[in-house]
């Protein structure tokens, strides 16, 4: 810190010299009625003499602070990178040193004098090939040696390489592990509520072993596949030690390898400091509770890697299966492969009077709410909805992904099993946009669904559809997760 406020105050004190050189220079030309210029030598001297000061000290300062330019390199990536970095700083401050040495000794040589006249010449057609070939040379092997370390760093991970998962949101991570498999489990957006934020399908068998941790822990000198994710803004994984830093953007899944070289302890003793640890942070300015993103990461040996490990306990095991058990529900049948809930994560299995078997439908969600209505005595209500979970439709458009399919089958087939039931179907946007085109786009997709339950056999007299825009908001429009709950198609019975 203290050669920091000194080098501030040395290039203060220089411009001062300087403004005052340049002042008093000012001052002499106009008590001079002969326009005398010896001024103009001592001032183009004192100028330069100012700026060799300057570039020596630039030099010099630079030269004793390169062990403070960036922390030890912990990565083979990072060392890399770091080569990269140091060969351009070499060209790149090579060409400052000379330019400046230049600069300054043409200020002085060149000053006006009245008894000499500058010389003109439009163009030099050698000085201008010369100056255009070298630095496209130079700026060639740059680019050359920077896309060979590029493509090395974004080759595909080793197929030895752990694989963990982190998560951002405001305002922490969310670090998962899988377990001997090295298999994370699958997600689903529609399936993230309060008490799965992520999203895990723990239909799927390999999310039975996943771990959740707090801390970071991986052995050194084994490739390391990271998986990054957000759940609300932009946000950024960063590890400075390892030179590692990745944009963690909502719905756009991004990846990151690297091999860890230096174990925490071996760096305490490089840094010369007990205390240290690595540290992950988010990179971005995320909002108020930015500085709360951090995690410790912790490298040690394979072999406590491996004991570290051992004491993690299965999520789905500790957390999932006995909420399911408080449920009642029975874990050994309730979960498929194909299908996780948004209650507990477990699947709603029923067979219709057709002897229909509804397929991935959910607890919680829209087939298990419309059998479970229809079969009761509540009465019909203006009020009473039901939003469709699986459905999903082109960005911006009206068009039905072909995963839609599934969930409205299972709908053509309710209403086929119940001939008497009438259903009404709305959709809705977010507040994005111009409301007249909202209004358009939400009529064109409730339309769009009924169509394609038509087309599935439902006859189009029990049907309607109606576009309600970016009325009846389900959440704020303020977030993307918000955004994205008020982006849905909602379905009511109108008549049972």
């Amino acid at each position: 810190m203290s050669t920091l406020l000194l080098a501030l105050l040395i290039i203060v004190l220089l411009f001062v010299v300087v403004l005052q050189i340049s002042k008093t220079s000012e001052l002499i030309d106009t008590f001079k009625k002969d326009g005398d210029k010896n001024n103009h030598s001592k001032g183009a001297l004192y100028l330069s003499i100012v700026g060799f000061a300057t570039l020596i000290y630039s030099v010099v300062a630079s030269a004793l602070s390169t062990d403070k330019l960036l922390p030890v390199s912990a990565s083979e990536q990072g060392v890399w990178i770091d080569d990269i970095m140091y060969i351009t700083l070499g060209f790149t401050g090579l060409v400052f040193v000379v330019t400046q040495f230049l600069l300054f000794y043409f200020v002085y040589k060149f000053h006006y004098r009245k008894d000499r006249k500058a010389t003109f010449f439009s163009d030099n057609n050698k000085l201008e090939i010369i100056w255009t070939i070298i630095p496209a040379i130079v700026l060639t092997v740059l680019v050359g040696m920077g896309l060979q370390k590029w493509l090395k760093i974004f080759s595909p991970a080793p197929t030895e390489a752990i694989t963990i998962e982190a998560t951002a949101k405001q305002f922490g991570w969310v670090l998962r592990y899988p377990g001997a498999d090295n298999k994370l489990g699958i997600r689903d957006f529609t399936l993230v509520n309060p008490d799965n934020e992520l999203g895990v399908n723990w239909g799927n068998k390999a999310s039975h072993d996943d771990m959740l941790v707090d801390e970071i822990v991986l052995p050194v000198n084994k490739p390391v596949l990271v998986h990054i994710a957000a759940l609300d803004v932009i946000h950024n994984f960063y590890l400075p030690e390892f030179r590692v830093m990745m944009d963690a953007v909502p719905g756009i899944p991004t990846k990151f390898w690297f091999t860890p070289t230096i174990t925490t302890e071996e760096m305490r003793v490089k840094t010369n400091n007990p205390k240290f640890d690595y540290v992950m942070t988010c990179n971005q300015l995320c909002g108020s509770g930015h500085y709360n993103m951090k995690k410790k990461v912790r490298i040690v040996s394979e072999s406590e890697y491996k004991t570290w490990l051992s004491e993690q306990k299965s999520y789905y095991e500790t957390v999932v299966k006995p909420a399911l058990a408080e449920k009642g529900i029975n874990t050994e049948t309730a979960l498929t492969e194909n299908a996780g809930t948004s209650d507990a994560n477990s699947a709603f299995s029923f067979k219709l009077p057709t002897n229909f078997e509804l397929v991935g439908a959910n607890v919680g969600g829209v087939e298990n709410k419309l059998v479970e209505f229809i079969n009761s005595d509540k009465q019909v209500s203006k009020d009473l909805w039901f939003s469709f979970d699986r459905l999903l439709f082109e960005t911006g458009k009206a068009t039905l992904k072909s995963s839609s399919q599934v969930q409205l089958k299972n709908i053509a087939e309710i209403l086929k099993a119940f001939p008497n039931v009438e259903l009404k179907l709305g959709g809705y946007t977010d507040n994005v946009g111009k409301p007249e085109d909202n209004l358009k786009l939400s009529s064109d997709r409730a339309n769009n669904v009924m169509n394609e339950l038509v087309k599935l056999g439902v006859d189009k007299n029990r049907l309607k559809a109606e576009g309600y825009g970016q009325e009846h908001p389900v959440a704020s429009n303020d977030t993307d997760e918000g955004r994205q709950q008020n982006r849905r198609i909602d379905v009511r019975v109108t008549k049972k």
